[in-house]
């Protein structure tokens, strides 16, 4: 493309992103200081149009982008914008807390990219099961429940709730704690989450349903906030709210969806990417986009973002995804 037709894309994808509507030649050259006629306007948008980049609605003459107008948009045209200062004071303000429990970090993660964007957010936990337990406390809670708390080499924790079939008198647990951390200690290899899951089961305690996840290579935990602001979306659309809940319902297949953005090595740490719903054929998605980081722990790999309507304000979601990102990974690679 011409710098013409770039600036006269780009003021057709802003007019749709704001009003929801075609916009024409004239209205362009009122509204956006487009600098050339409208007779020019019309023939650039002609342009546009063989192009693929626009097209024309059956109710007006106006023009709305397509699907490859808006990569365009995304890849070269916008510019990130910095999130607000009472954006920043919100991320700043939740991950002061001083979490530790890696859980807890997703969790709030997820949920502050929600509720700024007001998009759904998602953050897919990396398989952890790679990192190395550094060390374990169990806590004796009752006779037939306790909490275990494990340390990683990066002195985040993980905690989980066991349950016992015959019952555990707190010096018993404390014996069984002892000897798990000479275990760790000793272990000729790095001792994993997988590692104490055995261990577990070979002292006879209930393993968690935690740990059961870890033994399974493919199997992570997925946090997903916000997907009511999704359904409210073209609810006069019957079948896709209904495809919508079936999938928001459904943590396996969100999962799924997810994950064959962490199997490739086409996303690269700490970029932000936009994939079309439309591009990842599935039912309920086909109107929305995905705005995505990609990050790393320890050897594994996570995702984190917002799914919102295909009509949403890119450069302000992106540089929410970017600015959320870099402080979750200093959050996480802090000792």
């Amino acid at each position: 493309m011409n710098d013409r037709e770039r600036l006269i894309l780009k003021a057709i994808i802003k007019h749709y992103l704001e009003f929801g509507e075609s916009v024409g030649s004239r209205t362009l050259e009122k509204k956006y200081e487009i600098g050339v006629s409208s007779a020019t306007i019309r023939n650039t948008m002609a342009d546009l149009e063989d192009k693929g980049l626009i097209v024309k609605t059956h109710t007006s003459s106006g023009r709305i982008p397509t699907s490859e107008g808006y990569r365009i948009y995304v890849e070269e045209l916008i510019k990130i914008r910095d999130i607000s200062t009472e954006a920043k004071a919100k991320v700043i303000e939740a991950y002061n807390k001083k979490m530790s429990q890696i859980d807890k970090i997703f969790e709030e993660t997820s949920r502050l990219l929600s509720k700024i964007s007001q998009y759904a957010g998602v953050v897919l936990e990396p398989a952890i099961r790679q990192e190395n337990v550094k060390k374990v406390k169990l806590i004796h809670i009752n006779d037939t429940g306790i909490l275990a708390v494990a340390v990683m080499d990066s002195f985040l924790t993980k905690s989980f709730n066991i349950f016992l079939e015959n019952p555990m008198s707190e010096e018993e647990v404390e014996k069984i704690n002892i000897q798990l951390n000479e275990k760790i200690k000793n272990s000729p290899e790095a001792f994993t989450l997988s590692d104490l899951g055995e261990f577990f089961m070979n002292m006879d305690l209930l393993m968690p349903e935690e740990l059961k996840e870890e033994q399974d290579e493919n199997e992570t935990k997925l946090f997903f906030e916000g997907g009511t602001n999704l359904l409210e979306s073209n609810v006069s659309d019957v079948m896709k709210v209904i495809d919508r809940v079936k999938l928001f319902n459904n943590p396996n297949d969100m999962k799924q969806i997810f994950s064959q953005f962490i199997q490739t090595d086409q996303y690269k740490d700490g970029e932000v990417n936009v994939i079309f719903g439309e591009d990842l054929d599935i039912a309920g998605l086909e109107d929305f986009s995905f705005v995505f980081s990609v990050y790393t722990m320890g050897n594994a790999r996570g995702i984190m973002g917002v799914i919102g309507p295909k009509r949403m304000e890119y450069s302000k979601t992106v540089g929410l995804v970017e600015y959320v990102s870099e402080e979750v990974k200093q959050l996480l690679n802090k000792k």
